[in-house]
């Protein structure tokens, strides 16, 4: 299954953020090496960042997002939503199957 991570920043642990950067940067290539997340990023206004996680239930996705530096830290709060993928990139491209199994190879 498929969830949607939010990250939000807390505006008062800004510099906490920025030293630990690096750290949850790292964090976020490991979980893409491990399949496990399919796009990360912030938004543009900088309020969240946001990941597409596949995870085999809520609670897995809720303790695999739980270990982003930035959450055991305090620096930011998370809130993880299940989300039922229909439809990827164009209607001819790989199918949502085709992405599970790609993540899966790792």
């Amino acid at each position: 299954m498929w969830y949607i991570v939010l990250s939000q920043s807390l505006p008062d642990k800004e510099e906490s953020k920025q030293t630990h950067y690096e750290e949850h940067r790292q964090w976020l290539d490991d979980q893409h090496r491990a399949g496990r997340l399919l796009f990360s990023g912030p938004t543009t206004d900088g309020a969240y960042g946001i990941y597409v996680m596949l995870a085999r239930s809520l609670s897995e996705a809720e303790s695999i997002a739980a270990q982003d530096p930035h959450h055991i830290r305090g620096i930011r709060k998370m809130e993880v939503r299940e989300w039922r993928v229909h439809r990827a990139f164009r209607l001819d491209g790989p199918s949502i199957v085709d992405l599970e199994r790609i993540a899966a190879k790792e």
